[in-house]
C-alpha cells in the first residue's frame, strides 16, 4: 500500500504523523511525507521520504500579511488564514502532480492540511485525518470552509461542508476524560494515542543527571515552538516567578528565542533550545505550558500535572477541559504575572488530587490503541477504495 502522509509545515501539525507514519512502514508499506521546504531533513531523519509540497511557513505568512482584510485579525486567527488562503491554494496543485505520479492508495493529512482532502477526493482516493487534540471545531479551531469553497468547485468537486478535516476515519488522540463526548460530524471517530519516542541518539545535558523530583520539585515549562506564543517576554515573566523558589526549573525555548536573551539566570534555571521530552518529563515534577496539544498530551503521558498559559488557537479548549479533569490549574492572559505563576505551582507541588487526576489519564492514554492497531483500519480502507 502507498500512503501519502500531508501537513502543513510547523512542528505541531507534522510530528503528530509521525508515529503513524512509523507503524505503516513497519507493517510493510510505502510511507510519503508531504509537507514544505523546512521540514525536509526533519522527514527524512525520521527515515521517510519526503516530498516537497507547498510552501516554507515563514513565506506563506509573510503573505498572509499582505493579503486584504488580515490586518484586521486577531493576530491568533491570521494562522487560519495562512492555512486556508495562502498553503492551500499553492499545495493544492503540488499535491495533484505527486499523486498524477505516484498514485497512493491512502492519503493520511493532519487537520488544518486543506489541499490534501481536495487532491485526495479527485483523484478518488480514501483520506484520513490524523488529529493533534481535541476534535476540531470548523471555523474556531480550524479555519472557515468557506474559505475553500473556490478550490473544492475548480476541481469540479463539490465542497465538503466542513473541508474536508474530517476524513473517512478521524484519528482521535485526546484520551476520555479530557473529552468523554468525544465525536465527529462526518465518518469515524477512531481513538489512537500519539507515541512519541526520543529521536534515535537523543540524550540529556549532563546537568540533567541531578533532576530527581523525590528530592527536590523540577518544573518543566514550555511555550511550544510558534514564535507566537514563545516570545522572551513571556519567558521573562514565568521564570521570574520560578526561579526564587529553588526549585530546578527547566524551560525549552524553541529555534526562535537564544537563551542568552533571556540574561544570567540562577543555578536553578535551566534553559535549552529543546530537548527531547520522552526523557525529560519523567524527571519532573509539574509542567508549564501554553496548552498547546503537543506538550499537554506529552505531559499527560507521563502522568504530569499541568498549569497552563493558554493564549489562542486551540489552547482555551485545551485548558478548558484539563480544568474540569482536574489535571490542571490555568491562568487566563489577564491574570498572568510572575506571583500567579508561583502561587499555582505550589499549589500543584502540593496537592496530591491533581497528580492523581495526571496518573488516570496517563492510564487511560495507555489503554488507548497504539498506531499499530490502526495498520489493519486503513489498509481495509484503502482496499474498499
Amino acid at each position: 500500500m502507498r500512503v501519502l502522509c500531508s501537513a502543513i509545515p510547523l512542528e505541531g501539525h507534522v510530528r503528530p504523523l509521525l508515529p503513524l507514519c512509523a507503524a505503516l512502514a513497519g507493517a510493510g508499506h510505502d510511507v510519503r511525507v508531504a509537507t514544505g521546504p523546512e521540514f525536509q531533513a526533519r522527514i527524512r531523519e525520521a527515515g521517510f521520504v519526503a516530498v516537497v509540497a507547498g510552501p516554507s511557513f515563514a513565506a506563506a505568512h509573510a503573505t498572509t500579511a499582505r493579503l486584504p482584510g488580515v490586518a484586521e485579525l486577531p493576530l491568533t486567527q491570521r494562522g487560519g488564514a495562512t492555512f486556508s488562503r495562502v498553503i492551500a491554494p499553492a499545495k493544492l496543485p503540488e499535491l495533484e502532480r505527486i499523486m498524477a505520479e505516484w498514485q497512493p492508495d491512502l492519503v493520511v493529512h493532519e487537520c488544518t492540511d486543506l489541499a490534501a482532502p481536495i487532491a485526495a477526493a479527485a483523484a478518488g482516493v480514501p483520506a484520513v485525518t490524523q488529529g493533534w487534540g481535541l476534535v476540531p471545531d470548523p471555523g474556531l479551531t480550524t479555519p472557515s470552509p468557506a474559505d475553500l469553497i473556490h478550490l473544492w468547485h475548480s476541481r469540479g468537486l463539490e465542497p465538503d461542508t466542513h473541508a474536508g478535516i474530517f476524513g473517512a476515519i478521524h484519528l482521535h488522540p485526546m484520551p476520555p476524560s479530557l473529552q468523554p463526548d468525544a465525536a465527529v460530524p462526518a465518518g469515524r471517530l477512531q481513538p489512537m494515542r500519539l507515541d512519541m519516542p526520543a529521536a534515535l541518539g537523543a540524550v540529556l545535558p549532563h546537568w540533567a543527571e541531578r533532576l530527581r523530583p523525590d528530592a527536590r520539585p523540577v518544573v518543566y515549562v514550555s511555550l511550544g515552538t510558534h514564535p507566537f506564543f514563545n516570545q522572551p517576554e513571556f519567558f521573562r515573566t514565568i521564570l521570574a516567578g520560578l526561579a526564587p523558589f529553588g526549585w530546578e526549573v527547566v524551560a525549552t525555548l524553541g529555534e526562535h528565542t537564544d537563551p542568552i536573551s533571556l540574561g544570567p539566570q540562577p543555578v536553578n534555571v535551566h534553559l535549552e533550545r529543546w530537548l527531547p521530552l520522552p526523557l525529560l518529563l519523567p524527571r519532573c515534577s509539574v509542567v508549564v505550558c501554553h496548552a498547546g496539544s503537543g506538550t499537554l498530551l506529552a505531559s499527560l503521558a507521563a502522568g504530569l500535572p499541568m498549569l497552563l498559559l493558554p493564549r489562542g488557537a486551540d489552547q482555551f479548549g485545551n485548558a478548558a477541559a484539563s480544568a474540569r479533569a482536574g489535571v490542571a490549574r490555568v491562568v487566563p492572559p489577564e491574570a498572568l504575572s510572575p506571583g500567579a505563576i508561583a502561587d499555582h505551582v505550589a499549589h500543584l507541588l502540593t496537592t496530591a488530587t491533581y497528580r492523581q487526576a495526571a496518573a488516570r489519564l496517563r492510564t487511560e492514554i495507555n489503554a488507548m490503541p497504539d498506531p499499530g492497531a490502526v495498520v489493519p483500519l486503513l489498509e481495509e480502507l484503502a482496499r474498499a477504495g
